[in-house]
């Protein structure tokens, strides 16, 4: 018995220490901060960039915004759920998106423009945060922080959208770092969010997984966002992942009214997805 419970034990860890090799393997971490679009799709390496000429992100004042952790498409179901959320929403936030052929016809067919900062490529496919509506941001750029114990990166877009009312909308889509025992090395991939936040002078919207797994993380983001005038879209019947009891998924915002909020329960990713109505404050021209 002892025998075989050994063996057993040699077995299982002959397989974590392969399957780790193959990840380890099949992973590159790119040098610089990229980001990639519908337009470019990595022709270039480049960090920000900017368009001339687009459409504004609402609908004669309206204005759907959905979030997602896509769970790198590995659920089945996943293109359903982006199609229904994508038909509904003028812009959908995606974390742990796989920039897969299959993802990448799916977005093609829904007619949506993408961008994309690139955290790391797996098995030859970049993986990120992506930002998924009808036309380009006026400007967008891509960071990485690295996780401190497996320094895998995770990424986070900072963009501005034409609205309507001439006004520019700051929208930060992010993927916050996982596996840290304090709050230090959490803060300062937030640094760069609550340094555009703080010199953005129109309405924000602050989105994505931000893994605020501690009373701590969750504090520090009520203080850093309450700092910047922003709160938070809650859903009345909330269905968001959760772990030790917190939310992981949050959206944020500023200078825009809330009509409702709701978190929508699939088994096609290991997150609900979370989708907030607003209008503008402002009188449209």
């Amino acid at each position: 018995m002892y025998r075989t419970l050994r063996k057993l034990i040699l077995f299982s860890l002959l397989l974590v220490t392969l399957f780790a090799l193959f990840i380890y393997q099949s992973t590159v971490i790119p040098l610089q901060d990229t980001l990639l679009s519908s337009d470019t799709d990595g022709a270039d390496v480049i960090q920000c960039v900017t368009y001339s000429s687009t459409v504004p992100l609402d609908r004669h004042g309206n204005l759907d915004i959905a979030i997602w952790n896509i769970y790198k498409q590995q659920n089945d179901g996943w293109q359903n759920v982006l199609k229904q959320l994508a038909d509904r929403t003028d812009l959908l936030l995606l974390q742990e998106a796989t920039l897969s052929d299959d993802l990448k016809s799916s977005v093609l067919e829904l007619n949506e423009d993408w961008v994309l900062a690139r955290a790391f490529i797996f098995a030859g496919e970049a993986v990120g945060v992506m930002n998924l509506s009808k036309g380009y941001p006026l400007s967008t750029c891509a960071f990485r922080y690295a996780e401190p114990l497996i320094y895998y990166p995770k990424s986070l877009l900072v963009s501005y959208y034409k609205l309507s009312d001439s006004s520019q909308l700051l929208v930060v889509n992010i993927h916050s770092i996982n596996f840290t025992l304090g709050l230090q090395d959490y803060q300062a991939q937030l640094n760069v969010v609550a340094a555009a936040m703080m010199e953005h002078h129109g309405p924000i919207i602050f989105a994505g997984d931000l893994n605020t797994w501690s009373d701590e993380r969750a504090e520090y983001v009520v203080t850093m966002v309450q700092k910047a005038g922003l709160i938070e879209a809650v859903p009345r019947d909330d269905y968001r992942t959760t772990v030790f009891s917190q939310s992981l998924d949050h959206i944020f915002y500023r200078g825009l009214e809330l009509v409702n909020t709701e978190s929508i329960v699939t088994d096609s990713s290991d997150h609900n997805p979370l989708k907030a109505y607003f209008r503008l404050l402002k009188k449209i021209p």
